[in-house]
């Protein structure tokens, strides 16, 4: 059985069908893994949210979903719309999801199912190939990396940039997202690897490039954003962090 796991889609639903044809991805026959941040700075956060929710649906023993940074914003956000952790939200990409869930009387609504399907999102999975997380591992005493399921809430699982673990790190594989790859590892647009790590967040909303790998293999997949596109506007945009 395959395992594909796909990087941060941040709202660009046409790059991930498009991957997912790429793949040829089989549902029920293949391990799909969503590595977190479905949502956030791309136009349809709504769109990626509910082909998600369609994917699970669909072979519900075979599809992973894993919780990123940003869902914990957004979730967070709308829970206490007035709080500072709502503003961190709106600068980081909040606002282009919010205008996804307008309807057309500019109301905002999240479906009930949205809200539940995001709350209920796992922080890491493991499978015979790989442990999969959206960040890193926790860092416990005297620098060693915890399994996530020693400290399965801890937020340096979606969102910690830790130098040391992308240094240092060594043991079962580990693929993770959230750090683009170009910004830390020189690899812009390119999915990052050794021998125990997979970086596979090559910045969809940022640079246009939707990727994936698939393991056991390590064959990596990759879509890319039409350059010409009306819409595009890559090259101005700043490298945000979060």
């Amino acid at each position: 059985m395959r395992t594909l796991v796909v990087g941060d889609i941040h709202g660009k639903l046409t790059l991930f069908n498009r991957l997912l044809e790429v793949m040829e991805y089989r549902a029920g026959e293949d391990r799909l893994i969503l590595i977190g941040d479905l949502v956030d700075r791309g136009e349809d956060s709504r769109g990626v949210v509910s082909k998600a929710i369609e994917l699970k649906r669909e072979a519900p023993a075979r599809v992973v979903v894993i919780r990123g940074n940003h869902e914990a914003m957004m979730l967070a956000a709308l829970a206490h719309p007035e709080s500072e952790q709502a503003e961190l939200w709106y600068y980081n990409g909040g606002i282009e999801t919010l205008q996804s869930y307008m309807d057309d009387d500019g109301n905002f609504d999240v479906p009930e199912e949205h809200w539940d399907f995001l709350a209920s999102l796992p922080t890491w999975f493991e499978d015979d190939h790989a442990i999969y997380v959206h960040a890193s591992l926790p860092e416990g005493e005297g620098g060693q990396f915890l399994h996530p399921g020693e400290s399965p809430e801890s937020p340096e699982l979606y969102w910690a940039r830790n130098r040391h673990f992308f240094a240092e790190y060594s043991g079962k594989t580990v693929v993770f997202g959230h750090t683009i790859t170009g910004m830390v590892f020189g690899q812009r647009e390119k999915v990052w690897m050794r021998d125990s790590l997979i970086g596979i967040d090559t910045g969809a909303y940022l640079t246009g490039v939707l990727s994936a790998i698939e393991l056991p293999s390590r064959r990596v997949f990759n879509v890319a954003q039409d350059r010409d596109a009306e819409d595009e506007s890559l090259s101005a945009r700043p490298w945000y962090m979060l």
